[in-house]
This record gives structure tokens, sequence and C-alpha cells, in this order.
């Protein structure tokens, strides 16, 4: 039987880190791919605030990297999964909604959100987003850290690393300005609901 999110919540487990979540070619990989294709993401655009700074596997033709995704992809389900199955018992499958490079540039931040409720009960545009994933790829850059304002938590990520936690209100989050260097990210949505599921 799912677990209610009000239970998830409550695990001591989140935020889940692994801080050695790719393998070293993995993080080699998918970094060198971002530093080499800076002209793919486009560019930025101040009235559109992903515009320019995020690419899907659809986006990508190099095979190579579209089955990192992949590989990636699974390991984070499986992982969330056992720790799911381990705290609350068997729970339904797992599904990856979006998954995307995200590169921040300096000036960039991100204000404390939710990835699947808003405050007061309003309509969330992507209310099926149970949990979010980030893998960080590079850290010579100042400023970007993730933070969680209900938990008092902040955390400067390190290459190689996962950081996954629940989309509701209780795990709000959000990213400190970049103020030097490129922040380098994959990000994706974790959701119970087979149909959005987000295949490549």
């Amino acid at each position: 039987m799912r677990a209610s999110r009000a239970d998830i919540d409550a695990l001591p487990i989140f935020p889940l880190i692994d801080p050695a979540f790719l393998t070293v070619n993995e993080y080699a990989a998918l970094l060198g791919f971002a530093e080499r294709n800076d002209a793919a993401f486009g560019m930025p655009d101040a009235g559109d605030y992903w515009k320019g700074r995020t690419l899907t596997p659809t986006d990508i033709d190099d095979e190579l990297i579209r089955g990192i995704f992949r590989q990636t992809r699974d390991r984070a389900i499986a992982k969330l999964t056992a720790v799911l199955t381990e705290q609350l018992g068997p729970q339904p499958p797992l599904y990856s909604d979006l998954i995307n490079y995200a590169r921040w540039p300096p000036g960039y931040e991100l204000q404390p959100h939710a990835d699947s409720e808003n405050p007061h009960g309003a309509p969330h545009p992507y209310p099926w987003r149970d949990f979010a994933t980030v893998i960080y790829l590079n850290d010579d850059y100042d400023g970007g850290e993730i933070h969680f304002p209900n938990l008092g938590l902040e955390l400067k990520p390190q290459p190689r690393m996962l950081v996954v936690f629940p989309g509701t209100m209780f795990f709000l989050h959000g990213v400190r300005r970049v103020t030097r260097g490129m922040r380098h990210t994959i990000a994706s949505f974790i959701t119970f609901d087979p149909d959005h599921r987000f295949e490549f």
C-alpha cells in the first residue's frame, strides 16, 4: 500500500544523500559533455528562467550520454525504492518524470519552493512529482548551495553527489545565488504515477 505523503515526510532519512553516486567514468563523461556542448544549451533569456540553461535526453544525440542518463535514473529509483521499502514496507513502482542537465551561470538562484505542492493548498502545476533528485557534477563555483529552510539545512554539493527529497512543502528548498563559475547539475523528478513516466 502506498504510504501517505505525511508518512514519507516523517522519515528521518530525507534528504537522502549519496556522496559518490556517480562512478568516476560517469562523472567524467557527463561533465565533459556539458562543458563541450555549451552552444547546445542556447542563450539564457531574462524573460524565461530556464531557457538556455537546460537539456533533456531527447535534445541529446550522444548515445553514451543518453545511456548514462538511463543508468543513473534506474539506480536512483532503485535506491529510493529500497529505502522506502525498508522504512514503510512495499510501495508501488516508481517512475522517472522529467530529467535534464541544468546549468547555473553567475547571477542565477532559485527561491525556496516545493516540487509538487504550493502554500495553503493552492494548485501546483506538477502535483505528481513525489520526489526530486539532483546529481552534482562540479564544485568549481562560488555560491549555489542547496538549502532547506524548514530543516535549517544548507549543503555545498560535491561532484558525483546525489540528493533525493520529497516534493512536499515540508521539503521547501532553494538554491543560493551563484556568484562565480558555472554550476552543473542533473535534475529529475520521481513519481508514483505511471502516466507521467518520461521515456527516452
